[in-house]
């Protein structure tokens, strides 16, 4: 307790300021698919050309996680942060002006590749001033900020269309993170010592020119993959689910898919929560949990009807997101302490990069099996088939360092 109180209290100042970099990053991100039907019809494009914009920026931040993740170890949170909302804001505002597909395209694909650099520095910072008996929790709050920062999109920018059209406001959102960066520049500052001092079990590189030790981050690398699989394919899908299987109305199966999001937020920071103070600072036991509750949510929707009772269809949509959509901040401060505190930007930007890859493949082939079969509960049942290998892979191959 001692030690607990001597610590540096400025770390919650620090926490919130990488929270609200993830806000404000992600609310350029979202602003993509939340402004869709303002541009759409000015722009001249197609439903498929208006996910390609999403596609781009998602792609974007795949290709350049891992090098992104590698300035991080060398250039600081600092430097790294600011870079990543001067880029972000940048091409945002660009493709404000975007007078063509192409030329949007184009801008979409620019700030992806700006949002890369945000989350390995935002994990390094944490990292930096967070020991481990508060890192997951700690984690799990600043990844709260992605759906935070698309729940704030969806609540101002409608009204800023209103106010200065859909330019104005993609404009907006832009200069915003423009002007964050050098915000986040002012107020940053490192810690002082080495947080991780105390940490003995942890196996933590104290050169950024070390070699990073890509065999032991592979098991939950992959393992994870799977778990974003099941994530995005309940994030992409349950508004359909919810209007072509259940009966519900356009409107209500969008609307439910906030329960889920707001699912999401809890687990964030619940699981962090337990992973730091039930589980002793374990991180392996918590992701096996999560893993086998997923699945469970997932064979329970499978076995839904229209018949079934609304009073349990949706505290299972908000489950499933406690669950499939809460477990980052846990396996990102797992990955940090694999990897070690010298080499973290590289070591998320890995797992950044193997998880992404496996999302984008698996996720179109939940819609394949619904669209050959013509039934959601056999493509849940193979999505919670999907999750068990992922778990059993977790179980055997995966080393906690606390352990």
């Amino acid at each position: 307790m001692d030690e607990a109180a001597n610590r540096d209290r400025f770390r919650w100042a620090i926490l919130a300021l990488i929270s609200a970099s993830h806000v404000i990053g992600a609310a350029a991100q979202y602003g993509i698919n939340t402004l869709a039907p303002f541009y759409k019809e000015e722009l001249g494009l197609s439903r498929a050309q208006v996910g390609l914009f999403f596609s781009a920026f998602y792609l974007a931040m795949t290709g350049a996680s891992f090098g992104t993740g590698w300035l991080a170890d060398r250039l600081g949170v600092r430097k790294t942060s600011l870079q990543g909302h001067l880029i972000l804001g940048f091409c945002t505002l660009t493709a404000a002006l975007a007078p063509s597909f192409t030329w949007a395209f184009a801008s979409f694909f620019l700030a992806g590749f700006g949002y890369s650099f945000l989350n390995p520095a935002s994990t390094k910072g944490v990292m930096s001033w967070f020991h481990r008996d508060e890192r997951a929790t700690a984690m799990g709050i600043k990844q709260t900020g992605v759906p935070a920062g698309g729940v704030v999109t969806a609540m101002l920018a409608p009204a800023l269309v209103l106010l200065i059209g859909w330019r104005g406001a993609l404009a907006a959102l832009g200069m915003i993170n423009f002007l964050f960066g050098f915000l986040f520049w002012f107020f940053w500052r490192d810690p002082v010592g080495d947080s991780l001092k105390h940490d003995s079990p942890e196996r933590a590189a104290n050169d950024a020119a070390a070699p990073l030790n890509i065999w032991s981050l592979l098991p939950v690398s992959c393992g994870t993959a799977i778990y974003l699989v099941g994530q995005m394919a309940l994030i992409t899908y349950t508004p359909l689910y919810l209007k072509d299987a259940m009966g519900f109305s356009p409107y209500w199966a969008s609307q439910a898919l906030a329960l889920t999001q707001a699912g999401g937020m809890v687990g964030r920071i619940g699981w962090g929560v337990a992973s730091d103070r039930l589980f002793g600072g374990r991180r392996k036991i918590v992701l096996v949990v999560i893993g086998v509750s997923s699945a469970l949510m997932i064979l329970a929707l499978s076995l839904m009807t229209p018949e079934s009772p609304i009073y349990l269809l949706l505290p299972l949509l908000f489950l499933a997101g406690v669950c499939l959509v809460g477990y980052q901040g846990v396996s990102y401060a797992l990955i940090g302490e694999i990897a070690g505190k010298a080499r973290t930007g590289a070591g998320l930007g890995l797992m950044i990069t193997i998880n992404a890859g496996c999302a984008t493949l698996g996720t179109p082939i939940f819609g394949y099996i619904v669209d050959r079969t013509g039934s959601y509960a056999i493509a849940w049942q193979v999505l919670g088939a999907f999750l068990t290998v992922g778990i059993i892979g977790l179980v055997t191959l995966l080393k906690d360092p606390r352990e």
